[in-house]
C-alpha cells in the first residue's frame, strides 16, 4: 500500500535524509512539496495525503496550520520535525500527540510508515 507524503518546508538535512529513506522505501511516495500554509491544506484533500511533513516552530512548538490539517483531515498524520536532526524531538500528530525522544532518521521512517510504531524497539 502506497504512503502518499505532503512535504512542507524542511532543513536541507531532513531533505536528505527524508531522500534517502524513500530511496530504499518503495511503498513511500512523496506526492508534493508546499512551501504556503493554506496550499498544504487544500493539497491533502486533493492529492489524498496520508502524511504531512512539517517543520516545528522554535521550542519545539506546532505551526498553526496543524489543527486546521487535523480538523479536515482526521486521518492525516502529520510528523513535525525539530530544525536539525538529533535536536529536541520528533513530534507525530493523529488524534493524540506522541512525541519520540530521537529526532533522527529511524524515528523519522517509522513516523511514516506506521501510525503504531514505537522507535524505542529498534531490530537490530
Amino acid at each position: 500500500m502506497m504512503i502518499r507524503i505532503l512535504l512542507g518546508t524542511i532543513g536541507a538535512e531532513w531533505a536528505k535524509m527524508l531522500a534517502e529513506i524513500i530511496q530504499n522505501d518503495q511503498e513511500l511516495k512523496i506526492v508534493a512539496v508546499c512551501e504556503d500554509p493554506l496550499d498544504l491544506l487544500i493539497r491533502a484533500g486533493e492529492l489524498s495525503a496520508d502524511v504531512v511533513v512539517l517543520t516545528q516552530l522554535p521550542q519545539g512548538l506546532e505551526p498553526g496550520i496543524c489543527s486546521h490539517l487535523l480538523l479536515e483531515h482526521p486521518n492525516l498524520a502529520l510528523v513535525l520535525l525539530p530544525e536539525r536532526p538529533g535536536s529536541n524531538v520528533l513530534w507525530r500528530l493523529m488524534l493524540r500527540k506522541e512525541s519520540w525522544s530521537d529526532a533522527n532518521e529511524y524515528a523519522l521512517h517509522l513516523a511514516l510508515r506506521s501510525r503504531r510504531a514505537d522507535p524505542s524497539t529498534r531490530e537490530s
